[in-house]
């Protein structure tokens, strides 16, 4: 996107040098394309980020929900710094992968409140107390569901050939959303 604008803003600062006659016409603008499909992809992935909450205010409570609503897009947020890191863009593999991750991403902050939740209603404990006594008890089937996700995803890292680029951005963002998750 950014490349396409570059070159449309150069050719039209170069205009004046051509001779009569001349005229440049762009006749594709695929910076255009690229960046309608990301829209599409955000706007996919907002929405479905909006239904997963609703339906978690539904069926868990608001307060719930909010906490998952919370972990989303911070989830999501470090994932894409350290793709960033690692050299991977912002693009439709990468916004396609974290649409794919979405359903792994709030599976544990979901398992987390449910099992806090749980714990507070049995009153045994205090709420922060009934929070530590929650996580610590669902954390080895966090950490072995996240290993496994991660695990599945490595794959993709092997992969030759002219699919090879497009593979590796989901197989690093897929399981680095879950990780932060």
């Amino acid at each position: 996107v950014n490349v396409a604008r570059r070159v449309v803003d150069r050719s039209e600062s170069l205009i004046h040098l051509l001779p009569d006659g001349v005229r440049v016409e762009i006749t594709r603008d695929y910076g255009k394309t690229a960046q309608s499909k990301v829209n599409e992809l955000l706007t996919s992935l907002f929405f479905a980020i909006v239904t997963v909450v609703v339906l978690l205010a539904i069926a868990l409570g608001r307060r719930e929900a909010l906490v998952v609503a919370v972990s989303v897009p911070v989830s999501f947020a470090l994932a894409l710094f350290v793709s960033s890191l690692l050299g991977y863009t912002i693009n439709r593999v990468t916004l396609f992968a974290l649409i794919i991750s979405l359903g792994l991403v709030v599976d544990d902050p979901i398992m987390n409140v449910d099992n806090i939740q749980r714990h507070i209603l049995m009153r045994r404990q205090n709420p922060f107390r009934a929070t530590l006594t929650a996580v610590r008890e669902v954390l080895p089937a966090v950490l072995l569901s996240t290993l496994a996700i991660s695990v599945s995803f490595a794959p993709m890292f092997f992969i030759t050939g002219m699919m090879g680029p497009y593979m590796a951005p989901m197989a690093a963002n897929v399981p680095l959303a879950v990780i932060f998750s």
